[in-house]
């Protein structure tokens, strides 16, 4: 079994630090060392455009340390996030980490942070510089405020974004003459044309499954004649997901109690 999470964000533990899931963690990895042969760390495991590694490193001690031992026992593959850019994108080792995808020749499986499809948050040029994308910016104003007025600027932020995407993708529908009902809602969260076009072109070339994260909303569906699926969150207002991808099928998972939220069956080729 290969499983994937993405989005947990650890940070310093100040205002900002949205990962509070230390002990719950530590018992996922335990349940990953009994049971998985690969754990994929879809992008995000950090959380270095609010706070400094150091920092993170030593209010999450643990958490890293044991991340460590783990990698002993099972193959651990990093994908590099927009908000863990630094130090992977400089240290990680050729393969997954620098090119910002995983690959599985028996199932065919394209994972992907997500970012680079996201115009407010892709770094234009990963691995030549690290210029800063808009969303870096806006994560910073957002710690800002965090700090200075609430922790929960960030959350009330999101929501406000949310309903604005709303609305922007209602008056696009009005503006070209269709409806939700004729034209589907493939991906929310300001991500609409470029995740649905990054997935059909994955799946396009030959991939069966194409894993993303980034958006925080847990996924699994058929696209065409392939499947797609969203890692989901570990912060704080989602509850922790995972996707577990098995030789015969694909499964969503609630990662504190491993219960099934949906599967999908694995065709076989033969």
């Amino acid at each position: 079994m290969k499983i994937f999470i993405s989005d947990l964000h650890l940070g310093d533990g100040s205002r900002t630090d949205d990962f509070h899931r230390d002990r719950e963690l530590l018992e996922f990895f335990e349940f990953v060392e009994s049971q998985a042969q690969e754990l994929i760390i879809l992008g995000d495991f950090l959380e270095l455009w609010q706070a400094d590694l150091d920092r993170v490193i030593f209010r999450h001690s643990e958490v890293i340390n044991r991340l460590l031992t783990l990698r002993k026992k099972v193959k651990v593959t990093f994908v590099i996030g927009n908000h863990d850019y630094i130090p992977f994108v400089k240290f990680a080792d050729a393969g997954a980490g620098i090119c910002l995808e995983y690959r599985d020749s028996e199932n065919r499986i394209v994972a992907e942070h997500g970012h680079k499809y996201d115009t407010f948050n892709h770094y234009k040029n990963p691995l030549k510089s690290i210029k800063w994308p808009p969303g870096k910016h806006f994560t910073l104003l957002v710690a800002s405020l965090e700090r200075l007025i609430h922790p929960d600027v960030d959350k009330w932020t999101r929501k406000a974004m949310e309903n604005l995407d709303d609305f922007l993708q209602e008056a696009l529908f009005i503006r070209n003459k269709i409806t939700p009902a004729t034209e589907e809602y493939f991906i929310r969260g300001g991500h609409f044309g470029e995740f649905e076009q990054a997935v059909n072109n994955h799946i396009n070339k030959g991939a069966k499954i194409v894993i993303f994260g980034h958006i925080h909303k847990c996924q699994l569906k058929t696209v065409g004649k392939g499947i797609y699926a969203n890692c989901g969150s570990w912060v704080d207002n989602v509850k922790p997901t995972y996707v577990a991808c098995h030789r015969d099928r694909i499964e969503l998972k609630e990662a504190l109690t491993h219960n099934v939220i949906k599967w999908l069956t694995l065709k076989s080729e033969g």
